[in-house]
């Protein structure tokens, strides 16, 4: 197992040697030293296709697998994006993805790919009224999170980043542990909901402060969002004043426990962005250009009008659905002049297989746009 990990990490340093401008290493580095970044920021794929899509229904338990194979595993899908010309990120991640923190307050992931980020089951919210706060150490997938970071630190050098579990945001993970009723609980059982969402922001405090020293600053991934991100998802689904309620006071501590700016993942609404930029200390938002949405989007024009001349990373994520995707995404690009600390995720949503051929090969041209243009 110590030889192929090894193989598997000497692919990766040469990869890094041969490919700088499309480590996201390096591209994050200059974001954060509020340079544009040296490479086109760009992740460009498309959208699963009917037949791809996993049925539904029970999927058989899978068989234990050791942290030094999770390890193996992981290191040999890091050069994966560059098979597409995307970017490639050298880190190692942590956590049961979107439940992890939900996970802490005893809703079961649920890992059928037919319900990706789901629980098993949700909570009734007066679960929660004699609950013992729960301990980093001891809940959810917290325990495997440590043990997957001593092996990362027992097997690999400081030059491979570790990064967080995906932390989402105090409304994202109630929404997670109790569900719809999340949204009834606004009107008819405030007090309670308030109990649980401040339960919420103590153990997502006391989890960051626990990765902090678990990964060490030498092994951190640069980049807020991979430190001090707050998902805003289900924000989409109620209004401002809800949000200013239920949501805005317990990110305002999870921020000022993070002693610095923080970075917004949300699904586009415009109420969303404006209440998080102009309400928390943020570095690092977004914007989406999507057909469907739940609620009036914020478009990369008026993100970057409501940012002004702030140092602030803005990342927007588009669907192409046909036309020219080129000029299309060379559009977006361009506003890189006015703003350079800018990434973009492209998906090509009526592309099938059969078309990825095409995607790699608009990718790589892309590639030679940005370096002709800023190289």
């Amino acid at each position: 197992m110590t030889a192929a990990i090894d193989a598997a990490l000497e692919r990766i340093f040469q990869l890094r040697q041969e490919h700088p401008t499309k480590d996201m290493l390096n591209l994050w580095t200059d974001l954060e030293s509020g340079r544009r970044p040296r490479g086109c920021p760009v992740s460009l794929g498309r959208s699963q296709h009917w037949s791809e899509i996993p049925k539904v229904g029970a999927r058989p338990a899978a068989a234990p697998v050791s942290p030094e194979e999770n390890l193996l595993n992981a290191l040999r899908g890091i050069p994966g994006p560059l098979e597409t010309n995307n970017n490639f990120t050298p880190a190692l991640g942590t956590g049961c993805g979107v439940p992890s923190v939900a996970s802490a307050f005893g809703v079961i992931p649920d890992d059928n790919p037919s319900n990706p980020g789901g629980v098993v089951a949700y909570l009734p919210l007066e679960t929660f009224d004699d609950f013992a706060p729960p301990d980093v150490a001891t809940a959810g997938c917290w325990p495997r999170v440590k043990e997957a970071i001593d092996c990362y630190q027992a097997y690999t050098p400081p030059e491979i980043k570790i990064t967080y579990p995906d932390m989402q945001g105090p409304i994202n993970i109630a929404h997670s542990i109790l569900g719809t009723p999340l949204f009834l609980a606004m009107r008819l059982d405030r007090e309670r909901l308030h109990h649980l969402l401040q339960m919420i922001a103590d153990f997502t405090i006391q989890a960051r402060r626990a990765m902090a020293g678990w990964i060490g600053p030498e092994r951190q991934m640069p980049g807020l969002i991979h430190t001090s991100r707050i998902a805003e998802c289900s924000v989409d689904l109620i209004s401002r004043e809800d949000y200013r309620e239920f949501g805005l006071p317990y990110d305002r501590q999870i921020a000022a426990a993070a002693g610095g700016k923080i970075a917004i993942h949300m699904d586009g609404g415009r109420h969303v962005f404006e209440e998080t930029l102009r309400g928390l200390p943020v570095g690092y938002t977004e914007w989406m250009d999507t057909v469907a949405g739940f609620a009036p989007q914020i478009s990369q024009e008026d993100a970057l009008a409501e940012i002004g001349e702030r140092q602030i990373i803005l990342s927007g994520g588009v669907e192409l659905w046909g036309g020219d995707f080129e000029s299309k995404i060379h559009a977006k690009l361009e506003r890189m002049e006015d703003h350079p600390l800018q990434l973009f995720g492209f998906t090509g949503m009526t592309c099938t297989p059969q078309d990825q051929a095409s995607l790699v090969a608009l990718r790589g041209r892309l590639d030679e746009w940005y370096a002709e243009k800023w190289g």
